[in-house]
């Protein structure tokens, strides 16, 4: 296949097959950050439709699932009601005050505690217990001797300190017998891998100050254009990064001989493996943001993630929250009565 970057410029001879590898690789890694670019727009574009609103929707029914565990706890009192429908309205009182509790909610979690034979605080520890216990086996080492875990969430973040600790260590140790066996062959094969790609850095800068010194423009536009994209290539050189210096390479309009010139000819097999780690690090970047996606929209996991996509989703959530925040209200009519009550715990029966 034959680069983008070779054939919207000028060619002046052939392009050994070194060169054209290396401006595949450039035109890969634009094309996966163009992608990324376009999908980081589209989840901004969704999101504004999201917190105004999906997010509304979610509240009005969180606040509506609130007032029936209130009402679910007045009901109690209701002397027709028989001791298997108590035991059933407080389990799902119970169930309902534990998910707003987890939230922080202080009021549910005295609401649950109330009518629950375990306390929150001890749920918790139990759970807390349990996830300890895995990752001690897991780390093959025990936690004792850190804070004490009043939930999962203690356990896990010490599990990860721990296991951070775990690493530092290998390091070090690993760092101290390379330090006793001296350098090895392959340290000074990077040594000079880090040279020559340094070198080639500094000849694609230079090329780049050279063709977009300011100074030697007089026309105001193009002076501030050119100004703007100097100002682009010390942070670039600043940061060794190859990506973009090629990238404003194309934006100063070079052709493919000022830019091969730049790039000694012994010089491009590494600067390809450079090139190489900025695409692996940049398919990383598109995963984790496809990642985040889904998990913020609550995607299906195993489609691409499109404009209809997010559109048809969005408007089926919001479908979804209005019917249920219909249900939740007719449910509260239809509990102001202790008949509406009492068929209202047989339809619930056999969800709980």
């Amino acid at each position: 296949m034959t680069s983008r970057i070779i054939t919207t410029r000028q060619t002046t001879g052939p392009i050994s097959p070194e060169y054209l590898a290396f401006f595949a690789l450039v035109d890969d890694a634009k094309a996966l950050s163009d992608k990324t670019t376009a999908l980081r727009a589209l989840v901004d574009h969704y999101r504004v439709t999201y917190w105004g609103v999906i997010r509304p929707l979610q509240q009005r029914q969180a606040g509506l699932k609130r007032a029936i565990v209130v009402m679910l706890d007045d009901k109690l009192t209701d002397v027709t009601l028989s001791a298997k429908q108590q035991r059933l309205l407080k389990r799902m009182i119970c169930r309902t005050a534990k998910d707003f509790a987890m939230q922080g909610d202080d009021d549910m979690r005295i609401l649950h505690d109330k009518h629950s034979e375990e306390t929150l605080t001890e749920i918790e520890k139990a759970q807390a217990e349990e996830a300890k216990a895995y990752f001690e086996q897991m780390m093959g080492e025990s936690l004792d001797g850190e804070d004490v875990f009043d939930n999962v969430d203690d356990v896990l973040h010490a599990s990860i300190e721990r296991m951070r600790k775990q690493a530092q260590a290998r390091e070090k140790a690993k760092e101290k017998r390379r330090k006793r066996s001296g350098k090895s062959a392959s340290d000074s094969e990077l040594d000079a891998f880090a040279f020559g790609t340094k070198e080639s850095l500094r000849a694609i800068y230079r090329q780049l100050a050279s063709a977009l010194h300011p100074d030697r423009e007089t026309d105001p536009s193009k002076r501030s254009q050119k100004t703007k994209l100097m100002s682009a290539a010390n942070t670039a050189y600043s940061s060794g990064d190859l990506f973009a210096l090629l990238q404003l390479q194309m934006k100063a309009n070079l052709n493919e001989a000022q830019i091969a010139a730049s790039l000694a000819a012994d010089k491009v097999s590494a600067l390809s493996i450079l090139l190489q780690q900025k695409l692996h690090d940049l398919q990383r970047a598109h995963r984790d943001l496809e990642i985040e996606t889904v998990a913020e929209f609550v995607l299906p996991s195993a489609l691409s993630i499109t404009a209809p996509l997010l559109k048809s989703h969005l408007n089926k959530t919001q479908r979804d929250l209005q019917s249920n925040i219909n249900d939740l209200k007719a449910d509260m009519v239809s509990m102001t009565t202790s008949a509406g009550l009492k068929r209202w715990l047989k339809e619930q029966a056999e969800f709980v």
